[in-house]
């Protein structure tokens, strides 16, 4: 834009005939532009009404990755057959699916989910019926299968699915807080169980075992939870989410990423959910338990080829903390990833090489961004 109105500057110092040339060229700035931003996307409404001076229309002044949204008109782009269709660009796709642009391109390389047309300058061009069946997966997945479960299935296996699967449930936790109460081990488990069959372990850990946990901790610290019912929870729910960790994880083939917690930190509860929550968006988590040495998570993270190193963080103690951690970062190669996340990582002050995750929407991004990491545009 700025390149425009400088040219309408000269042109006006130059009289009305050059400025009547330098149209046509101006146009095609402005029409290559809105290419790149993909036609249908408001980037380019935006752009093209700014110019004009025109206000941009209410309804794309803010977007939401939620839930799918309604685009504009796509644009034709001529197909493998020579014949024009609709297509999209990547951010149409992206609000038409609720699936954020790393997801998609994450989807498409490591998996196959759909093979999108490109232009010959190499953007990506998504076709109706791309758009459908990643509404399909998407659905497939908020289901409990995993990503590499179904992105080779066909349209009708993707449908029949979805037909078959359970209505979810909205969890319920207060029989499941009586049972703790009375220390009942079995039917804890019995129903933390039929919640994690019925909402598939992305849900279950968001839905269930994460508020379960924040509620149990609440009651322990008011006296109103004795300290072995907090025992007894945790001790279910490493056993429940461990096997879904061994069921999942050896199938995947992302860059690994190594899950611990520092020394002497006991709790790391929180950092096996978030393995599960990484093996269920497509990742290759390594959880190890917690507590371990820094060197060993150095030596470790090494022998595994780790691309990443996640840390959680429950006790509060800001300052050894963040020692430990700049510590941890300098002894890591340069080219692995550093991820603090949990409760006690609020309010730490971190290097700029460290990343904080600030919760399993924020860890399913940083995942999506590593298994893309190095990868052709």
């Amino acid at each position: 834009m700025g390149c425009c109105a400088a040219g309408d500057r000269r042109a006006r110092r130059a009289g009305p005939a050059r400025a009547r040339a330098r149209r046509p060229r101006r146009e095609r700035g402005c029409r290559a532009a809105a290419d790149r931003c993909g036609t249908s996307g408001p980037r380019a409404r935006i752009a093209a009404t700014s110019r004009s001076g025109e206000r941009p229309p209410k309804r794309l002044s803010i977007e939401f990755l939620d839930s799918p949204r309604t685009v504009g008109q796509p644009a034709p782009v001529k197909s493998n057959d020579g014949t024009s269709e609709p297509t999209y660009a990547l951010g149409a796709v992206a609000r038409l699916t609720g699936l954020s642009p790393h997801v998609l391109r994450a989807w498409e390389r490591r998996y196959g989910a759909v093979t999108p047309l490109r232009t010959p300058g190499g953007t990506r061009r998504y076709r109706e019926s791309d758009v459908q069946r990643l509404r399909m997966l998407r659905a497939a997945v908020a289901t409990g299968h995993s990503i590499s479960e179904v992105a080779n299935a066909s349209e009708a296996e993707l449908a029949h699915r979805l037909e078959m699967a359970p209505a979810l449930p909205e969890p319920a936790l207060a029989p499941i807080l009586d049972a703790v109460d009375r220390l009942d081990a079995p039917e804890t488990e019995r129903l933390l169980g039929v919640q994690l069959a019925a909402l598939g372990p992305g849900r279950f850990v968001r839905a269930v075992a994460s508020p379960l946990l924040r509620e149990v901790g609440n009651r322990w610290e008011a006296g109103s939870l004795c300290i072995a019912s907090e025992h007894m929870t945790s001790a279910i729910l490493r056993n429940l989410l461990g096997a879904c960790l061994r069921t999942t994880a050896a199938a995947m083939q992302s860059p690994p990423i190594f899950f611990t917690t520092l020394p002497g930190e006991e709790h790391e509860l929180g950092t096996l959910m978030a393995a599960v929550a990484t093996a269920n968006a497509g990742g290759h988590p390594i959880y190890v338990g917690g507590s371990l040495p820094l060197p060993e998570i150095v030596d470790a993270a090494e022998a595994v080829g780790a691309a990443a190193v996640a840390i959680g963080v429950c006790r509060v103690n800001g300052h050894d903390i963040g020692v430990a951690l700049g510590d941890l970062r300098k002894a890591l190669p340069g080219g692995v990833e550093l991820w603090v996340g949990g409760p006690g990582s609020d309010g730490l002050a971190l290097a700029p090489a460290i990343a904080r995750i600030a919760d399993v929407d924020d860890l399913e991004r940083k995942v999506a961004l590593l298994m893309e990491r190095g990868a052709p545009p």
